[in-house]
């Protein structure tokens, strides 16, 4: 209870930000250079300590290879202004899941396909997917299903924004990965 009323916390701040830069931002995208240090490599296998929230927000591309997600919407997209994303184990295993995404026109439509998925034997492993179209300029989906412990899950986010005509402005890929110990 006390992780999940932090991730709301969370969320909410979040939003609020993203709407304040959506609606005062004046300028465009912007080109970011990184300080050239090396991505941090991500070891889904790797034992983790439960007794804090080791939540990890990582961007994959097409190629497979992820890298940590950095909340910074003026840095990676033109439609989307933000991503949020939970994932949380309750009683006798239960994983709840959101992801919440918001764009910066009011006539784009959102789809979002989120599919849990188990690490084991060296590979993600899909067990349930879910999908939720909005025809406004942000969505939410949430879910929840059963999970065993002792193993790494995560959400894996597909996020795909249309205009008005149909046509695909933005996709991208987001995973919110913990472990349930």
């Amino acid at each position: 209870m006390k992780h999940t009323l932090k991730r709301i916390a969370c969320l909410t701040l979040m939003f609020l930000l993203v709407f304040n830069t959506a609606v005062f931002a004046d300028e465009g995208p912007h080109d970011y250079e990184d300080d050239n240090t090396p991505a941090p490599e991500i070891d889904f296998s790797a034992p983790s300590d439960t007794s804090f929230d080791d939540t990890v927000w990582t961007i994959e591309y097409e190629d497979g290879t992820e890298e940590l997600y950095q909340p910074n919407p003026n840095a990676r997209w033109d439609a989307i202004v933000g991503v949020a994303m939970s994932l949380d184990f309750q009683f006798l295993g239960k994983a709840v899941f959101a992801t919440s995404v918001a764009t910066n026109n009011t006539s784009y439509d959102i789809k979002i396909v989120t599919q849990l998925q188990s690490y084991r034997n060296g590979a993600w492993k899909t067990l349930y997917t879910k999908t939720k179209t909005t025809t406004i300029s942000s969505g939410t989906i949430s879910g929840s299903y059963y999970v065993t412990k002792g193993y790494k899950y995560r959400t894996r986010n597909t996020i795909t924004v249309y205009n008005a005509s149909g046509k695909v402005i933005e996709q991208d890929t987001l995973n919110c990965t913990r472990t349930y110990n």
